[in-house]
């Protein structure tokens, strides 16, 4: 829940972000925004020389065997290597730039779309910024997860969250573009500081323990930069490139949208890979196997009326939230929404493949992935525009969900609860149908409110008409909630009842085939 919370927070502070950008700067502006935040995260990524996913995934491993000093040692380690890196991009983009001013100067300004130098320059400057606060504020929220410490990143995400959204306004309402691009950055100053303090930590790590976490990081490092075109946001470069930052403008809301929907159910993930990390180091693998199975479930039940009911009501929520000069976004982000759904399932998977040190593969799948969304690019983009992009981004990501579920069920040889997931589907789509006919049927803010509530009174009738979710994740639930407040504990306790009419807290179950 606290990793929960953690992720609520950088996940809403980037969408009422957004909102502001659409209603300050207008749909060019907003394209151009989210331009130079996307160029930062892949340039954070760059940086990052898969440090994050180590020191997120070995601290969880040398916990789980017990050793917390190799753990302590290895985390200042790789906070200095991510330094260095950081270091190393400042000396290569200071090359580009000084070899031959002009030439790059000029750059820059078709780049950003700038009529002036000066100006496309100034944009560089944040952009890098931004990548330098982004990079340590990742590897500082992998820390503190690897080392099972959750209380601290949401606190600090808590207040990240309230200066982002501060900062963006006042900096888009004052200074425009680089205003509110200072703003993001404003955001991510405390996780940045969380991030870096780490580089005091010394101590001795072992040979064996360096090499390792090189292989890995070298791995996670070209997987994560392959997944830069099939998970991050690459068609914005296509759309810049061939249509303009009009239609960036569109197609970031239409992610936005998407992303406050699936986003949701994601922030429920946040602690699965240290956990599957550390029973790894356990070595337990039928403790594995049932994380993995019941993570799955847990995170379908949450996906797919999220995701599914925000396609439903995307029309009413752009009117609303950004004007009638963003409804050109509503074809694509009734698809990204769709397909996001199936996407999500999938996460549980990837951080068991993560936890299995086996980062080799999800470097051969993400090559495969940024292959099929830079052919996707060129031959959807430039022709369809915003439609195209959302089309190629769809497609790209569902032939890596086919080729992750064949390695997990036949290579790794987990089993995947097909079975349980269809029951949640049928449920989720019959729900994302009665919002659809309340927002047509009822426009506007209250059609809205009418939507959401029904549709979630519908999705509970249903999983309890398909017997949906099974009863051992049930009995999981029922003791997770002994954790809340009793009142809320007894309103969750009375919904759970009533889904699985026989169940009861604190009650053994036995699991459904």
């Amino acid at each position: 829940m606290y990793s929960a919370i953690s992720g609520f927070a950088t996940v809403f502070a980037t969408f009422i972000s957004g909102i502001i950008a659409a209603n300050l700067l207008g749909v060019e502006g907003t394209g151009l925004v989210a331009f130079a935040v996307w160029l930062a995260l892949i340039a954070s990524q760059v940086v990052d020389g898969g440090t994050s996913l180590c020191v997120g995934r070995f601290t969880a491993d040398l916990h789980g065997q017990g050793d917390k000093a190799a753990a302590y040692s290895l985390s200042g380690r790789l906070a200095r290597r991510l330094l260095l890196y950081n270091a190393m991009g400042i000396a290569a983009f200071a090359v580009f730039y000084f070899a031959d001013p002009g030439t790059a100067t000029d750059s820059l300004r078709r780049l950003f779309g700038e009529t002036d130098g000066d100006a496309a320059t100034n944009l560089v400057f944040f952009v890098a910024l931004l990548t330098f606060t982004q990079s340590f504020a990742t590897f500082g929220m992998a820390h503190y997860r690897g080392s099972q410490d959750f209380v601290t990143p949401a606190a600090v995400s808590f207040v990240s969250m309230v200066a982002q959204i501060v900062c963006v306004y006042l900096g888009a309402f004052l200074f425009h573009v680089p205003g509110a691009i200072a703003g993001y950055i404003a955001g991510q100053i405390l996780l940045t500081v969380a991030g870096a303090k780490l580089m005091t930590r010394n101590g001795t790590v072992t040979a064996e323990l360096i090499s390792e976490t090189r292989t890995y990081g070298r791995y996670s490092w070209a997987a994560n930069l392959c997944n830069t075109f099939v998970w991050s946001r690459i068609e914005i470069l296509f759309l810049q490139s061939f249509w303009g930052y009009r239609e960036v403008g569109l197609f970031s809301v239409a992610l936005a949208l998407s992303a406050i929907a699936s986003q949701g159910p994601l922030l429920l993930t946040g602690a699965f890979l240290p956990m599957l990390a550390e029973k790894h180091g356990q070595k337990d693998r039928q403790g594995l196997q049932m994380a993995f199975a019941s993570g799955t479930r847990f995170l379908a039940i949450a996906a797919f009326p999220a995701c599914f009911g925000m396609a439903a009501i995307v029309p009413t929520l752009v009117q609303l939230l950004y004007g009638p000069s963003f409804a050109p976004a509503i074809p694509a982000a009734t698809i990204i929404a769709t397909a996001a759904a199936f996407s999500i399932t999938t996460v549980i998977g990837t951080h068991l493949v993560n936890a299995l040190a086996r980062s080799d593969v999800i470097f051969v799948t993400s090559l495969i992935g940024a292959a099929l969304s830079i052919a996707g690019g060129f031959l959807l983009i430039p022709h369809y525009g915003l439609l195209g992009a959302a089309i190629s981004r769809t497609a790209t990501q569902l032939a890596m969900i086919g080729i992750g579920l064949w390695f997990i069920t036949t290579r790794l040889r987990f089993s995947y609860p097909f079975a349980a997931l269809l029951r949640i589907l049928l449920a989720a789509l019959v729900a994302s149908l009665a919002a659809f006919v309340v927002v047509t049927l009822v426009p506007g803010f209250h059609g809205l409110v009418l939507a959401i509530l029904g549709a979630a009174f519908v999705y509970a009738l249903c999983l309890r008409f398909f017997g949906a979710v099974d009863p051992q994740d049930i009995a999981v639930a029922h003791r997770l909630i002994a954790a809340l407040p009793p009142r809320f504990a007894a309103m969750a306790n009375i919904l759970l009842s009533f889904i699985d009419p026989s169940s009861a807290p604190g009650r053994i179950v036995t699991p459904r085939p």
